[in-house]
This record gives C-alpha cells, structure tokens and sequence, in this order.
C-alpha cells in the first residue's frame, strides 16, 4: 500500500511539475505579444507591425499555398544538414572519446571551425558544390556541428568508470561497450546537443538562401525586405521560429522520455 502510495505521489509530481513547464512558457509569450500589441500601437506599422497583422498574413500565407512553396525548400534542407551533422558529430564524438591522442589533435580544430562565419563559407560551397539545397544543407550541418559534438563528447565522457570496467570484466568488446553501455547511458546528453543543434540549423538554412540563393524563406525574407514589406519581414520571422521550436519542443520530449527510461 504505501509502494503504491508513493508511486501515484511520484506521478503526481510529475504531472504537476510538467504542467507547470507548459504553463510558464505560455504565459512568457502572452506578455510577449501584450507588449508587442501596445508598442505597435505607438509605432509606425512600416517599422513595427501589430501581431494581429502578422498573424492575419499567417493565416493568408496559410490559406493560399505560400507556405507550402517556400516553407519546403527550407526546412528538406535544414533537416538533411542535421541528419548528417548528427552522424559525423556522434562518430567523432565516439573516436575522440576512446582515443586521447585524437582527442588533443582534434578538438583545438573543432573549436577552430567556429570561428569562421557563415558568409565566408557559404561562397566556398558555392565554388565546390555549385547552386541549390546541396550545398546550404552542408552549410547546416557545419552550423550545428559543434554544439553537437562538445555536449556529445561530455556526454560520453561522464559515463561513470566503474560501470566501464564492470562491462569490460564482462568480456564484452570495444564495439559492444560503445553500443551497449557508452551510448545509452548518454543518450541525454546526446539528445541535448541534437536539439541545440537543431535550432542552428534551420538558422544555417536560412543564411544559406539569403547569401547563395534558393526557393525558401530565406528568399521570402530578402523580397520582403527589398519590398519594404515589414509585415512580411516579421511573418518570415514568426515561420522560421515556429519551426525551429517546433523540432526543439519534439527533442526536449525525447530527452525527458529518454533520462526517465534510464
């Protein structure tokens, strides 16, 4: 009785902490849009549209196919650079933490390839790749590599040694540890660099088009600017957002399923 006491306590907690995770981000964005709202209000609408009439061109966009036509060419291309920057961030992340001389080699030129911005990149893979969404994916994936790998290798890091040395007593192989132990046991820490890295990219997406060209909202964004089209500016905004806290909010589910099944 008191087993089964403690465990509807338990799931009441967490009901009641996850409801109040939703509420608060809820709450932050009204007051967000109430002070929009009474800031347009003294604004002139060409340099700060109301949020009624970026959510009436929403609905537009919507109703019309507008955002099915730019939206696409955007986000195939983000999620195509996070999948490969998932890829090579978790097997890299995996040979540096079982080598520590690749470890001193490879992280100083990790940190390195930070530093060099988008828009000097994106000229390069437009001499080697050419034009089209080739090219601005792999401009995603160098955007969202990095905060990939370091919470990846801390992850993997953070594995607690003893259950290492119990596995390998075991007489399991190098392979079956990483498998088996080394990547489950960091799951979370994994899953917390995909979905930092996942904002980036549909940010890399967009830089991507406005400097090498496309069909996406990059380009919606440079012809509402051109157009002096402020409500379109912010609608653009309002697109990309919504769409990369969409893939934040589905990544931040899997983190907490995945810490709670560990």
């Amino acid at each position: 009785m008191t087993t089964a006491a403690s465990v509807l306590q338990r799931r009441d907690a967490r009901n009641h902490r996850t409801r109040g995770d939703l509420l608060a981000p809820c709450i932050a964005l009204a007051g967000v849009l109430l002070v929009w709202y009474l800031l347009s209000l003294t604004i002139p609408a060409l340099l700060l549209p109301g949020p009624q009439d970026v959510l009436a061109r929403l609905i537009r966009q919507t109703t019309t196919g507008i955002t099915g036509r730019y939206l696409w060419p955007t986000v195939l291309p983000a999620l195509g650079g996070l999948l490969l920057s998932i890829v090579s961030a978790l097997l890299l992340a995996i040979v540096v933490t079982q080598s520590r001389l690749l470890r001193v080699i490879v992280e100083p030129w990790v940190a390195l390839s930070q530093t060099v911005p988008l828009v000097a990149i994106a000229p390069i893979l437009v001499l080697w790749m050419g034009y089209g969404p080739a090219p601005i994916a792999v401009l995603c994936a160098i955007v969202s590599f990095f905060p990939m790998v370091t919470t990846m290798i801390v992850g993997i890091r953070q594995v607690d040694r003893t259950v290492i040395e119990h596995a390998l007593l075991d007489g399991v192989t190098r392979l079956q540890l990483i498998v088996h132990v080394l990547l489950p046991i960091a799951l979370p820490a994994i899953l917390a660099g995909i979905r930092a890295g996942c904002v980036l990219a549909m940010t890399g997406a967009v830089v991507g088009e406005m400097v090498m060209g496309g069909q996406g909202l990059g380009t919606l964004l440079t012809l509402s600017r051109q157009a002096s089209d402020t409500v379109g500016v912010f609608t653009v905004i309002v697109w990309i957002a919504g769409i990369a806290m969409t893939l934040y909010a589905v990544l931040t589910v899997a983190i907490a399923r995945a810490a709670r099944d560990l």
